[in-house]
């Protein structure tokens, strides 16, 4: 049996508090007004009725150990040392330190005004304070303000996370949803992606000086890769015979077998002569830091990040008559709808390699 009752302690405040069988399961609902504590407690009866039950409140850092946990198998090192990151930098930011020097934030507490404070405080600092050292023991000295970019991708992994906690059984925590703070401001500062047409295509290729810049740039456009698959690729992954590629989506773990151009594929054997079977094609990336920016201005078109490489492919499969589960398929987007429905691309290759080629490249460097 759940007791829902009020009180108020000697600070002031008013709380709710759940009684099971007899036993303190939970505590809330801080507040000055009694009115509001009783309406609080009101809508708890209401939920309780409807067989919402409620749970002790949980710590955040140890709910972080769980959700990675949670994650499915093949789930990258990077993607989940990434999510620690940013929700360790969150629990930092709004938590309170506690003597062992970890942070303590519990869910109940969470508010939009917590995310409030930690957007405006990743907002007003710098990537690196003072100077740094790489791995290498270059010195690093960078002053540049967080951008809204990465603030834009830090809320999509918090918000993956909140949303999880709530289907976890938290429940209080849909009273909190992240787009009441200003979190949706930031998504909508952020700069656009702009879809990288033909000509701008052909610019960018133009103004590459090795074969291997021009060789990731083909491939960007062909398959619609992330930059860190596309750097994984190895040689064999190729197919020379029937001029395909065997690429894995390690963000979701997905793999497609696409279809490629005779430029891409000649290409690729000029290098592997010299090469081994295992070796990577890309042995170092050819478009360090802002390399990618800096092609774009020397090729004299508007400022692109090498992620519009994935709009433009999706955009041209989708104007070419197919839905949006295939493109999202192709690209290795697991967010696309029905996406079940393609269980092999091979069908549908020559259309697809009919859509993404692109006539009157300029000779490779």
């Amino acid at each position: 049996m759940i007791r829902v009752s009020k009180f108020q302690r000697s600070n002031g405040y008013w709380y709710v508090r759940y009684w099971l069988d007899g036993t303190l399961v939970d505590e809330s609902t801080r507040t000055k007004r009694e009115s509001e504590a009783e309406s609080f407690k009101a809508r708890r009866e209401v939920e309780i009725n409807a067989g919402i039950q409620p749970i002790k409140h949980s710590d955040v850092s140890d709910l972080i150990l769980k959700y990675a946990e949670s994650k499915p198998r093949g789930t990258s090192t990077s993607h989940l040392n990434e999510v620690t990151r940013i929700l360790a930098g969150f629990l930092r930011v709004c938590g309170r330190k506690r003597k062992d020097g970890t942070y303590r934030l519990q869910t109940q507490q969470i508010t939009p005004d917590l995310m409030n404070r930690y957007i405006n405080k990743r907002q007003g600092c710098d990537l690196h304070q003072g100077e740094r050292q790489d791995a290498r023991g270059r010195k690093i000295v960078r002053k540049r303000a967080v951008s809204n970019v990465t603030l834009r991708k830090e809320l999509r992994y918090l918000s993956a996370f909140f949303n999880w906690c709530c289907k976890q059984r938290p429940r209080y925590l849909l009273e909190n949803p992240i787009p009441l703070s200003n979190a949706g401001r930031i998504k909508s500062d952020a700069k656009p992606h702009f879809m990288i047409t033909e000509d701008e295509f052909r610019s960018l290729l133009k103004a590459c000086d090795t074969p291997r810049e021009y060789l990731f740039l083909l491939l960007g456009w062909w398959t619609g890769g992330r930059r860190g698959e596309i750097l994984a690729l190895h040689y064999y992954h190729f197919d020379f015979q029937q001029r395909t590629l065997n690429i894995a989506h390690m963000k979701n773990n997905m793999h497609g077998l696409l279809p490629l151009s005779k430029t891409i594929v000649d290409l690729v054997e000029q290098l592997y002569k010299d090469a081994d079977e295992a070796d990577r094609v890309f042995p170092k990336d050819p478009f360090p830091s802002h390399r990618f920016a800096k092609l774009c201005s020397t090729a004299g078109v508007r400022h692109h990040r090498f992620h519009d490489f994935r709009i433009s492919t999706s955009m041209r499969i989708k104007s070419g008559g197919f839905d949006a589960s295939l493109a999202g398929m192709y690209v290795g987007n697991s967010q696309a709808v029905n996406q079940t429905h393609y269980t092999d691309l091979t069908p549908f290759g020559e259309r697809i390699a009919s859509l993404l080629e692109v006539s009157a490249l300029p000779p490779v460097p």
